[in-house]
């Protein structure tokens, strides 16, 4: 009978179970398992898991979770009613002015109404942006 000797070390299986190895193939979440690692047997792994270094340790998955935090108030272009992008916070401003004469200034030479909405060319949010 032939007896194939593996050395385990303790740090190595708790780095695999950092990495989001499993001990058993079949709970394998698409990272691995130990017991693929090392082909082992269902009793080899209930051997090893009850050393008492190993006792206790468990799978580590790291999850993801995207947060879009770029959708600033201040900042946010969105598409006017006649197509054009506007700046809300420009958009914002000029709504509020009740009074119906053009807003001076160079970042607003190309101001035009269509229903109550303010638009502005791209060269105008370039700058409003740029000053930001």
């Amino acid at each position: 009978m032939a007896v194939n000797k593996v050395d385990l070390y303790v740090s190595q299986i708790l780095e695999d179970l950092d990495n989001g190895l499993t001990w058993l193939k079949r709970d394998d979440v698409g990272y691995g398992s130990i017991q693929e690692k090392y082909n082992a047997k269902d009793q080899q792994i209930t051997m090893i898991r009850k050393h008492p270094a190993l006792k206790d340790a468990e799978t580590n998955i790291t999850v993801f979770n995207i947060i879009d935090d770029t959708k600033n108030e201040r900042a946010a272009t969105t598409l006017s009613s006649d197509g054009c992008k506007t700046d809300e916070s420009m958009e914002r401003i000029l709504s509020s002015d009740t009074s119906s004469t053009k807003p001076s200034g160079s970042d607003l030479s190309e101001y035009k109404e269509d229903d109550g909405k303010a638009s502005v060319t791209a060269e105008d949010e370039l700058a409003a942006f740029a000053s930001l």
